[in-house]
């Protein structure tokens, strides 16, 4: 019943109802003790939730009224009376729903209630609502900073990943109307030598002739990279492959050398060129 009302209330996407009802001791967290506080509770979308709450208070004042009116006038009246008085008194417009008898209402954007009118809550001054703006301005600064940040090192890591994959990522930050930029692909051809991969022999021509040997050996997995490397125009690859076949057939020249030198000193030739580079084929 009305007359139970304790408080009406909405708060995003939660309404809810608190009355009075002796028959049920609870602990109420306004008071830390017990009290008869029952607290009905729905949820749905916001606008939902707000218009209900809006149609609650309205039925509420018109409890009210009624009720003023029946204590202003002691004998029955009927309801079209009733009616058009509330027509006469009522504003059309829902902002005006908090007439002069409700004064102790509080409606706000994101969440209202029925709050009395002693409440720390309805004595929220000015220069406590400016303070809360200012805080908030500053707040969304820092978040925008933040953000740019985090957008410029996510187009740096997009434009790497297009450097070594060939293709822009979708995931590439466009502003309106901006076009992706052109990313020229990186292919992987370099290559590092490492001093144990050097033969230790006591020759110094035959060791010249394998370090050749090995830096060669090298030129031709590199050359081999580029010739394979797809999305290629015909005349690039056409000169790639021939690039990679003169690098082999210098290998193998490299290889004929050493293997003339082993046995002019006595040693036994090595098939280096065709043990490293098995079935070479470029697709």
């Amino acid at each position: 019943q009305w007359k139970q009302l304790e408080n009406l209330y909405f708060r995003e996407k939660k309404f809810a109802v608190e009355v009075h009802d002796p028959r049920r001791i609870s602990v109420s967290r306004r008071t830390f003790g017990q009290s008869g506080l029952v607290v009905q509770t729905w949820y749905a979308n916001t606008s939902l939730i707000k218009s209900i709450w809006v149609m609650a208070i309205s039925q509420h004042q018109f409890y009210l009224d009624r009720k003023q009116s029946k204590a202003k006038i002691p004998s029955a009246r009927s309801l079209d009376d009733i009616a058009m008085d509330l027509t006469e008194m009522g504003t059309p417009k829902v902002s005006k729903l908090v007439t002069l008898e409700a004064k102790n209402q509080l409606i706000m954007a994101s969440n209202g209630s029925l709050i009395s009118s002693g409440s720390q809550d309805s004595e929220v001054s000015e220069e406590q609502k400016k303070e809360k703006i200012m805080e908030l301005k500053k707040k969304e600064k820092l978040l925008q900073e933040k953000l740019l940040q985090k957008v410029e090192e996510l187009k740096k890591i997009c434009l790497r990943e297009a450097e070594l994959t060939g293709k822009m990522p979708k995931e590439y930050p466009l502003g309106a109307g901006e076009e992706p930029p052109q990313v020229r692909r990186r292919v992987g051809t370099a290559f590092k030598l490492d001093d144990n991969l050097l033969p230790s022999e006591e020759d110094p021509t035959l060791q010249d002739l394998e370090s050749n040997f090995i830096i060669h050996q090298k030129l031709v997995e590199a050359a081999k990279k580029l010739a394979s490397e797809p999305d290629l125009c015909k005349n690039v690859k056409k000169k790639r492959k021939q690039e990679y076949a003169d690098a082999v057939k210098k290998l193998q020249e490299i290889e004929n050398s050493i293997n003339e030198y082993r046995i002019k000193c006595g040693k036994k030739p090595t098939q280096k060129s065709t043990l490293a580079l098995p079935g070479e084929t470029i697709p």
